[in-house]
């Protein structure tokens, strides 16, 4: 019996062996995590203005956030290469040892590269295939933690790279239903919940040409999300007949490298949307408000060859017109680093943020984050990174009484009440950040 077992076991191990072998595992992902106080003790806290869709991140972050991706290359036909990949992510507020979580199912996917190759489809040589759940082209303006673009928030499939000769074509077919984000449930039950049995919905056509050469060294990218609403028949009697609207988005990004011969690269965005498309594209299910929101923006990334100075700087003007009530956001910030090595680095962070809602008095919120870090490297891109910091902030009137600048937590969801009464506050820790 004992050499049956072992006989089984090897098998299975040489199985296991053949198996991994024939299929690679490519690992790969992203975490941050720290500790810290405040000048009134506790906790680590981080300063938000309320209204303001974006932050400045650095010294500013108080969670525990991870993301593990897992990709195969399946196998090739015919010159097509078949490849899955998932993602899943965490995060913790911070407290203990054992911080119990419940992971979040970002990415399941297959793609197929270059379709055109096994279909003998001269039109989609190169072009890929792909379906299931999965972060679909979502470039982001980095030091604010902000994904200016990422429509693909629900399922779906698509066509990507498809060469028109000025460019490369995609579109993504998305599909999105109601979310219910209000109840409160335990680790391990399913979050958001499904409403009234999933009966409204909606679907966006993500389409974008990318790569236009339109200067030297400068290429452009266009781009149209629309968004159809689909319900279902008892959509309109379980809801009063609020069954939603459609909407569409337009993006334009032209991304300029090596400006003035820094290195690095500067992008413009500009992006506006309607009704039910919000402004990074994705669908708003069920929403009868009639909305407007347009965004100009512009990130620049400087590394000039054999310098020590690095940095990184962002400005944006956003505004949102809801219902008839607009709210304009306003923000410039830059991130420079000295470094001394090729691991360790001086930086800091300023950043001033504006908000304006209508019939309301301006909020307004400025910090400066100084340190040093350890990483590998002498790039803004640098990581792991492991950080020492002290973020100072001050904010007035107004931004209080919205409802409070400093908070902790993850997603910084906790308020920090000490801060109610105070005008300014001061926050400082240790934080890594990796991602390979």
């Amino acid at each position: 019996m004992r050499t049956l077992i072992s006989a089984a076991c090897a098998l299975a191990a040489a199985g296991i062996a053949a198996s991994a072998a024939a299929s690679p595992i490519d690992f790969h992902g992203y975490f941050r995590s720290g500790s810290g106080s405040s000048d009134q003790g506790g906790k680590e806290l981080c300063f938000r203005l309320p209204g303001s869709a974006v932050w400045f991140r650095l010294g500013n972050e108080c969670d525990t956030y991870g993301s593990l991706t897992f990709a195969s290359e399946l196998g090739k036909v015919d010159g097509t290469t078949f490849r899955a990949q998932f993602t899943t992510a965490y995060g913790t507020q911070q407290l203990a040892n054992w911080e119990q979580t419940t992971p979040s199912f970002r990415e399941a996917f297959v793609e197929a590269q270059d379709i055109g190759a096994a279909m003998g489809i001269a039109g989609l040589k190169g072009a890929t295939l792909w379906a299931g759940k999965r972060f679909y082209k979502n470039p982001d303006i980095h030091m604010l933690d902000y994904a200016y673009w990422e429509p693909a928030q629900s399922p779906g499939w698509g066509l990507d790279n498809v060469d028109v000769g000025i460019g490369k074509l995609s579109y993504a077919y998305l599909r999105a239903g109601q979310a219910d984000w209000s109840s409160s449930k335990s680790v391990g039950q399913y979050q958001p919940g499904i409403v009234d049995g999933g009966a409204r919905a909606a679907t966006s056509h993500d389409l974008r040409l990318q790569d236009v050469a339109v200067n030297p060294g400068g290429k452009l990218t266009v781009g149209v999300n629309l968004v159809v609403k689909d319900n279902r028949d008892d959509a309109a009697l379980a809801d009063g007949g609020q069954t939603g609207k459609n909407g569409f988005g337009l993006t334009a990004a032209h991304t300029q490298d090596n400006v003035f011969g820094l290195g690095g690269f500067n992008t413009v965005i500009a992006q506006y949307t309607k009704d039910a498309t919000a402004l990074k594209g994705f669908a708003i299910v069920a929403s009868n408000d009639s909305r407007k929101e347009w965004m100009l923006a512009d990130q620049w990334v400087i590394e000039p060859q054999g310098s020590p100075l690095t940095a990184s700087m962002t400005a944006g003007l956003r505004q949102s017109e809801v219902n008839g009530s607009k709210t304009r956001d306003i923000w410039v910030g830059a991130r420079p680093q000295y470094h001394i090595n090729n691991v360790w680095s001086l930086m800091s962070e300023v950043g001033y943020q504006q908000v304006k809602p209508e019939g309301q008095d301006t909020r307004t919120l400025a910090k400066l984050t100084a340190g040093t870090q350890f990483s590998m490297g002498r790039s803004i891109w640098s990581r792991p990174a492991i950080r020492f910091y002290g973020t100072y902030a001050k904010w007035n009137d107004a931004a209080a009484a919205a409802g409070g600048v400093a908070c902790t937590g993850r997603d910084c969801g906790t308020p920090v009440s000490t801060y109610a009464n105070k005008r300014s506050g001061l926050g400082y820790g240790v934080q890594v950040e990796a991602w390979w």
